[in-house]
């Protein structure tokens, strides 16, 4: 699928459709925000050069030069959002920007072998195939992922990123998807910056994490915590704008309550692994990347179905069963 071409859309903000490597999602939504001194880019996509190339032929349609990125605001650390942010710094001369807690898990991001070991831990404990397994773990680490560099500059729930003549983005924390996610408010609009947090289509995927004790709840809270915020215009990471924020959200919160559901349902009927209720909730034939992405999420369902005291767990013999 070609990205769309890059557009301005009001109030001095901009938006440049950056490809990305895979089919899904086909591209990246970087936004540009003028500043009182030159320009903020939030997000910035793969690192491969029909990605930059893409930024760099957006900056020109838009009649911007990109030598006036002065910030690159990355809202989580997936490599769709964060994988060009060295070669960027690198290039433009700009400050780095991510949440607090990037800075202590760029080591982990940037090591593919230990998520692979990490990976297989897991799989070993909730019963996914090995050659699955091994699927989605061959090949090392793509091109368009190289290693990055911790951000330079760090910010915390609530501060703001001045924007000059009294403007400024809010940052909202907003772990679920992953642990450092923002999302950015613009003081002067309203407008929400979600990244990944709320899509228009889709729900983004909530890994299991072994060193986060619910991922998922954390995922519903944050969702929850922009529904008190009476979120409107929101601009996503991927797909089309949200007229209404607060709306999406809800849809959200409501597929997880459905899934929570359907999943307890399952476990209701027989102890069962984590894989199994992926073979029995997810479509067939899924790619081992999807695979992957899909048993992550199923745990993540299943650990926060234990930790409400509506699922229970069993260890046998080293294999996880969930039971009721």
């Amino acid at each position: 699928m070609t990205a769309p071409p890059p557009r301005s859309l009001g109030d001095g903000i901009h938006l440049i459709p950056a490809p990305l490597p895979f089919e899904s999602p086909p591209w990246v939504n970087a936004y540009v925000v003028e500043t009182g001194d030159g320009l903020l880019l939030i997000d910035c996509g793969t690192d491969w050069d029909p990605g930059r190339k893409a930024l760099s032929e957006g900056f020109a349609t838009l009649g911007l030069d990109e030598s006036a990125v002065h910030t690159l605001v990355v809202s989580h650390l997936h490599p769709d959002h964060v994988g060009m942010s060295a070669r960027l710094v690198r290039e433009l001369g700009c400050r780095f920007v991510m949440h607090e807690r990037a800075s202590h898990l760029v080591t982990r991001y940037n090591d593919t072998p230990g998520y692979a070991r990490r990976l297989s831990q897991i799989a070993d404990l909730h019963g996914m195939p090995d050659a699955l397994v091994s699927a989605a773990t061959s090949g090392g680490r793509a091109d368009w992922m190289p290693l990055i560099d911790p951000p330079d500059h760090v910010v915390l729930d609530g501060d703001d990123i001045d924007l000059e003549d009294g403007r400024a983005l809010r940052v909202v924390h907003t772990p679920g998807h992953e642990q450092a996610h923002i999302c950015l408010r613009d003081s002067r609009t309203g407008i929400l910056f979600s990244g990944d947090h709320v899509l228009p289509r889709i729900s983004p995927v909530i890994m299991y994490d072994e060193e986060v004790g619910d991922p998922l709840g954390d995922y519903l809270a944050s969702l929850n915590k922009l529904l008190a915020m009476g979120v409107g215009l929101t601009y996503p990471a991927h797909g089309t704008l949200i007229d209404r924020g607060d709306e999406r959200a809800r849809q959200i919160l409501l597929h997880h309550d459905r899934r929570l559901r359907d999943m307890a349902d399952l476990v209701a009927l027989g102890d069962t692994t984590a894989w199994s209720v992926v073979t029995r909730s997810f479509r067939p034939n899924l790619s081992p990347t999807d695979a992957r992405l899909a048993f992550l999420e199923a745990i993540s369902h299943l650990e926060h179905l234990r930790l409400g005291g509506r699922i229970d767990v069993q260890d046998r013999d080293g294999r996880v069963f969930y039971t009721r």
